[in-house]
């Protein structure tokens, strides 16, 4: 089965032995053929294979997926660095984004970003990402959405063309779950800026969070506050809440994204815009963007400290 220019594939696979079987032929018809090939899994999936490669697998790279995609933001710059740094090699990669210690938030977000892999590589140079999934511990419904962005599908041996994938998905559609509490809510213009940062600020210490943790989802979330106040109709609705270990911060405008890819591709030395999105992906654990008529919603998630105080108890405005 031949297909010209980005090749995604997705693996099921239900155990070690199937895992193998889909795998190392794809590296091994790589390393013969003379590309350059990286293998971004977790750390047990990387000893299987380094175990199976024996020395063969000296001649790739290899990347812990749980540091590089922890935020899968973080799997569009990691391949499109790959593939830029092997320009007519016929490059070819393993990536293992969805693993189920993953939120059901982040999961979300790694479809959505398998998704926008497609448009990144749409026109691009030849090369071939295969993408495990593991059937034993992930639900059927992940199972199926991996269905719908990778065109190609290989289980039991068998490799066939995806019957349910999206060529042209819209990734910035629908809406985010409502908060699981009732949230810190407060409507912002330009003169209360300083004070957006002075909530999340505080927000953040409640939350046990470091002064570097703080300092960075500060500054993240005053990139979201500006960008509602220049692009977004001078205004904004800034939330904050606990749940599930974490500290959100959600900003709201009536601003509308075009550009899929925002915040999702590094920024050029000369390119104007887009700065703030790209940035907060960069220091937080999560970001999820929704995006259409009604406005924009920006949803930033980053682990709270261990000895946090519990807004359900000590905070009317978390109850």
């Amino acid at each position: 089965m031949e297909h010209a220019g980005f090749q995604h594939q997705a693996l099921i696979y239900e155990a070690a032995d199937e895992y193998l079987a889909g795998t190392v032929p794809f590296l091994r018809a790589a390393l013969e053929a003379g590309r350059p090939a990286l293998v971004a899994v977790r750390k047990e999936q990387a000893e299987l294979l380094r175990g199976e490669l024996g020395r063969e697998a000296e001649m790739m790279r290899f990347a812990p997926i749980e540091e590089v995609a922890r935020n899968p933001a973080g799997i569009i710059p990691l391949w499109r660095d790959f593939v830029d740094e092997s320009p007519g090699r016929g490059a070819c990669g393993v990536s293992e984004l969805a693993w189920p210690e993953r939120t059901p938030a982040e999961m979300e977000e790694c479809h959505r970003h398998e998704a926008l892999l497609n448009f990144v590589f749409a026109e691009g140079r030849s090369w071939s990402l295969l993408c495990p999934y593991d059937a034993c511990s992930l639900r059927d419904e992940e199972l199926e959405r991996a269905a719908t962005t990778h065109e190609l599908i290989s289980r039991e041996g068998r490799t066939e063309e995806s019957a349910a994938f999206d060529p042209e998905p819209d990734c910035l559609a629908g809406e985010l779950p409502p908060p699981a509490v009732r949230p810190d809510t407060f409507a912002f213009g330009l003169t209360e800026l300083a004070e957006v940062r002075h909530r999340v600020a505080a927000a953040g210490e409640r939350a046990g969070m470091g002064r570097r943790a703080v300092a960075d989802l500060v500054t993240a979330t005053s990139e979201l506050a500006a960008n509602s106040v220049m692009h977004g109709g001078g205004a904004g609705t800034l939330r904050l809440w606990r749940e599930h270990g974490s500290l959100l911060a959600e900003v709201e405008d009536e601003g509308r994204i075009e550009d899929q890819l925002v915040g999702r591709l590094r920024p050029g030395i000369t390119q104007e815009g887009g700065r703030g999105l790209w940035l907060t992906n960069q220091l937080c654990d999560l970001v999820q963007i929704r995006s259409g008529e009604a406005g924009t919603v920006v949803r930033l998630h980053v682990l709270a400290g261990q000895h946090a105080t519990d807004y359900d108890h000590q905070d009317p405005a978390y109850a």
